[in-house]
C-alpha cells in the first residue's frame, strides 16, 4: 500500500468473466475453482498491477458441498496471486458474488486495502448429490440422496420450499399473468442472441479450456424460442401455476470478477478506471417476500442518493424469475428498454454464487463502451428473503 490517502471514491478498474455455460453443458467438465481461477487470472492479464500489489480478494459461492475447504482461497492459491494475498468466501446465496464486491468497497473505504479483487464462481453442473445423516449408519430401509444444488441454493428452508413456489406466491399477490413473464422472458433470449452476435460481450470474456474445446461465447440463449413454444410448458412448481422452465433462470456455470481501488490509488498507478463503484445497499425481509426485497433496495438506493428512476440508464437486475422482473419493472417503473437491455438469466442462466461478479463486470464494460449508458444498477434478490444492488456511474 502507498501512503496516500483514501478519498472515499471507490473505482472499478476492470472486470473479467468466463462465458455462461448451461447446466451439463460446454463448461461441465470444469469445476468451479478452476472456473474462479481463469476468470481472476484473466482479469490480472488485463490490468497494469503487479499480482503482490492486490490487498485482498472477495469470492462468493453458495454450492459448497463437497467443494473444499475454503473455495475463494482455492482459487487464490491456484491463481497468478501470491500465495500471501488474503482471502475471503462469500457464501449469501444469489447475492454472494455482489456482497464480496460490497465488502472489497468497505474494506478500501476503511483503509484496509486499496486494491481488491471480488466477485464469484460457480459450477452447478458439478454440484454433488449427498446423503444427510448417513454418517449415523442405515440398518433398513431406503436411503434418500438429496442434489446439493437444490439444497444450498434453490431451496429455502426457513420456509421447506422451492424459490420458485414463493415467486408463485408473488404472483397470487400482484397479479402477475403468465403472458408477461413469457413475453419478457421471449424479449430475454431476443436481446442476449442481439447482444453476443454485435460483440456486445467480447471485451469481458475470458475463454474457458476445457476437456474437448476453448469455450468463448456464452451459451444459453434461445432465440428462435417463440411464445407459442413457451406457452405450451408445463408450470413447474404448481400444477396450475405460472412459472415454468422457460420463465425462470437457467442452471448455469460461470465466474465473473472484478478489480476495485481507492480513487488516488488508482490514478497513482496510472491507471484507467471502468466506472465509478458510488454506493451500495443490502436489504433483508420476510424469507417469503424475498422478490419484493428487489423492489424496496432499488427505491431505497436511488432515494439515498437523489436519484429518480429516470436518472439511470441501464439496470442490470438479475432475472432470477421473469415473474420478478415484470414486477420490479411495475413497481419501481423501470422501461423495459433499461431492464437487463442485453438480456438477462433467463437466457444465459444464473449461476448463483458467481451472478454478482459476472453482471458487474457486464455494467462496467456497458459504462465504458455506450455513450447513452452514464449510470447503472447492478444486483439481485437473496434467498431467504433479502436483495442487493450497487450504483455504478461512468468514469
Amino acid at each position: 500500500m502507498s501512503s496516500t490517502e483514501p478519498n472515499g471514491e471507490i473505482v472499478l478498474v476492470d472486470g473479467a468473466r468466463t462465458p455462461h455455460g448451461t447446466l451439463l453443458g460446454s463448461l461441465a467438465s470444469v469445476g468451479a475453482v478452476e472456473l474462479g481461477r481463469t476468470a481472476l487470472d484473466g482479469l490480472l492479464e488485463r490490468v497494469d498491477v503487479e499480482p503482490e500489489d492486490v490487498d485482498w480478494v472477495a469470492l462468493g459461492n453458495a454450492i459448497q458441498a463437497g467443494i473444499g475447504q475454503v473455495p475463494g482461497r482455492q482459487v487464490v492459491v491456484e491463481s497468478a496471486l501470491p500465495n500471501e494475498t488474503e482471502a475471503t468466501t462469500v457464501n449469501e446465496a444469489s447475492g454472494s458474488g455482489l456482497r464480496a464486491i460490497a465488502l472489497a468497497a468497505d474494506r478500501i473505504r476503511a483503509s484496509r486495502a486499496e486494491l481488491a479483487v471480488a466477485g464469484g464462481f460457480e459450477s452447478m453442473s458439478n454440484a454433488p448429490w449427498i446423503l444427510p445423516d448417513y454418517r449415523k449408519g442405515r440398518r433398513y430401509g431406503d436411503v434418500e440422496l438429496k442434489d446439493s444444488m437444490l439444497l444450498d441454493s434453490l431451496w429455502d428452508v426457513n420456509l421447506d420450499v422451492h424459490m420458485g413456489e414463493i415467486t408463485e406466491r408473488l404472483v397470487d399477490r400482484e397479479t402477475v399473468s403468465r403472458e408477461a413473464q413469457d413475453q419478457y422472458a421471449l424479449e430475454s433470449h431476443q436481446l442476449a442472441a442481439e447482444a453476443i452476435e454485435s460483440g456486445a460481450f467480447d471485451d469481458e470474456i475470458v475463454p474457458v479450456g476445457t476437456d474437448g474445446a476453448t469455450v468463448d461465447r456464452d451459451q444459453g440463449p434461445r432465440p428462435e424460442s417463440t411464445l407459442s413454444d413457451l406457452a405450451e410448458l408445463p408450470a413447474s412448481f404448481r400444477e396450475d401455476g405460472t412459472i415454468t422452465a422457460g420463465n425462470a433462470s437457467k442452471l448455469s456455470d460461470g465466474a465473473g470478477v472484478v478489480l476495485l481501488a481507492d480513487g488516488d490509488a488508482a490514478a497513482e498507478r496510472g491507471l484507467e478506471p471502468l466506472a465509478t463503484l458510488v454506493d451500495y445497499d443490502l436489504v433483508y425481509r420476510d424469507p417469503d417476500e424475498f422478490n419484493e426485497a428487489v423492489g424496496d433496495v432499488v427505491e431505497g438506493l436511488l432515494e439515498r442518493n437523489g436519484l429518480t428512476v429516470g436518472d439511470v440508464d441501464a439496470c442490470w437486475i438479475n432475472e432470477a424469475f421473469a415473474a420478478q422482473s415484470v414486477y420490479v419493472m411495475d413497481r419501481v417503473g423501470i422501461p423495459r428498454e433499461k431492464m437487463n437491455p442485453c438480456g438477462g438469466a433467463v437466457a444465459f442462466g444464473h449461476p448463483i454464487g458467481a451472478s454478482g461478479g459476472m453482471l458487474a463486470a457486464s455494467l462496467g464494460y456497458q459504462l465504458r463502451d455506450d455513450p447513452d449508458v452514464t449510470r447503472g444498477l447492478v444486483g439481485m434478490s437473496v434467498g431467504g428473503g433479502g436483495a442487493i444492488m450497487a450504483l455504478l456511474e461512468e468514469r
